[in-house]
């Protein structure tokens, strides 16, 4: 008995000092910056470039060649004089569906509230960083990565609903991970809310999160000895969005007889898609949509985290699925590099060398280099840019 408590108490040690090296060990997080003015003067720094650009896209010409037009289109649609279950099922996902109502301005408009959610992420992504000791020339590899490209600049003023949906994944994906592997109980509690939220926002973030919560249990679980702690991880993650569809089905399952209507709502089904899938491995375009793939599986083997890899393997294959089906409009552009980088972010801890560090480094900058690639050779893109250079007369 003594022994076994020896043994216990020494694997409780060893992971306090795997954790305490990659900066969890603090029981309350703290912001960053600390003042809650300077981080809202902060966001608005960050968003600053992307409302320059959201003014550049007032312009129809602009506008008009972005998602969010087409969502403005679809919303002028939809009946605001009902309140039935299947009018609800209608306006999903309801609240990107509500905001975009409900936002001044049209796709204009969008593109400002696009530029400010923009601002807060970066934000929320810098803080994680912060917060998990990352050196400052690391964190700024990665925030150049992520924000300093045309695929983030596309989607934050030209796709208001994915950034949206795509913030509010990333953030909970960096939540689930400190609840997971770090006894968090705040940070699961607002992941759950976070997933929730990014389901509701954009008709991608249900694959999206089902996809975070079947790999949440090949994340390193702090609670080993405990039994059923994975599973009980998971449900934590994924009951509120499991509460607010379940309470949709069962209102149209009592009133319209059909649970699942609000799916087949969402769901266009285009079986031409898959031939996306063999273009992967045999065009360039597809290259550089798996290479961000790649570069996640490389974080996780540097980190020493290999379950990290499927989790880049399933979110990737959600991604597909959903662009099968209708949930990611095909004017969509970096929806992958987007969630991949943040994804790595979220699992990625602290190195406890600087040369694992260099090499982590090393595997953000090359992300620089796909956005940039990817996003000269993706059509939307090179229209949306070649509207922008049009609108102030560049050419």
């Amino acid at each position: 008995m003594v022994l076994l408590e020896a043994e216990r108490a020494g694997a409780l040690r060893r992971e306090l000092e795997a954790a305490r090296a990659d900066g969890h060990t603090r029981t309350r997080l703290e912001p960053f910056p600390s003042r809650a003015g300077a981080r809202w003067l902060l966001r608005l720094a960050f968003a600053v470039p992307f409302l320059v650009l959201a003014a550049v896209s007032a312009d129809p010409t602009v506008a008009d060649v972005t998602v969010n037009r087409s969502v403005v289109d679809h919303v002028a649609t939809l009946s605001w004089d009902r309140a039935d279950v299947s009018w609800l099922s209608e306006l999903y996902p309801p609240l990107g569906t509500i905001l975009v109502r409900l936002i001044p301005g049209d796709a204009a408009g969008l593109a400002v509230a696009g530029a400010l959610v923009a601002g807060i992420l970066l934000q929320q992504l810098l803080e994680a960083m912060v917060q998990r000791r990352f050196p400052w020339w690391k964190s700024t590899v990665f925030l150049v990565a992520i924000g300093a490209n045309p695929l983030f600049a596309y989607t934050a003023t030209g796709n208001f609903e994915a950034l949206l949906g795509i913030a509010l994944f990333g953030i909970g994906a960096i939540n689930m991970v400190r609840f997971v592997s770090s006894r968090n109980t705040k940070a699961g509690f607002e992941s759950g809310i976070l997933f929730m939220l990014a389901a509701l926002a954009d008709a991608s973030g249900l694959v999206l999160v089902v996809a975070a919560a079947i790999t949440a249990p090949l994340l390193s679980v702090a609670r080993r000895g405990e039994s059923g702690a994975r599973w009980s991880n998971v449900l934590v993650v994924l009951f509120p969005t499991i509460a607010v569809f379940g309470a949709v089905m069962f209102l149209e399952a009592l009133f319209g007889r059909n649970p699942l209507l609000v799916f087949q709502n969402a769901v266009h089904y285009d079986p031409a898609l898959w031939g996306l899938v063999p273009e992967l491995v045999t065009t360039l375009n597809g290259l550089l949509i798996l290479a961000p793939v790649a570069s996640g599986c490389a974080l996780a083997l540097l980190s020493r985290r290999p379950g990290s890899v499927l989790i880049s393997v399933f979110v990737f294959g959600a991604l597909i699925i959903g662009y099968v089906g209708g949930l990611i409009p095909v004017n969509s552009a970096g929806n992958v590099f987007l969630i991949m980088t943040m994804m790595g972010i979220a699992v990625v801890p602290a190195a406890r060398t600087t040369r694992v560090s260099g090499l982590i480094a090393a595997v953000g900058a090359a992300q620089i280099v796909i956005a940039w690639a990817a996003a000269f050779n993706r059509p939307i893109t090179l229209a949306w840019m070649a509207a922008i250079g049009d609108s102030l007369g560049w050419w």
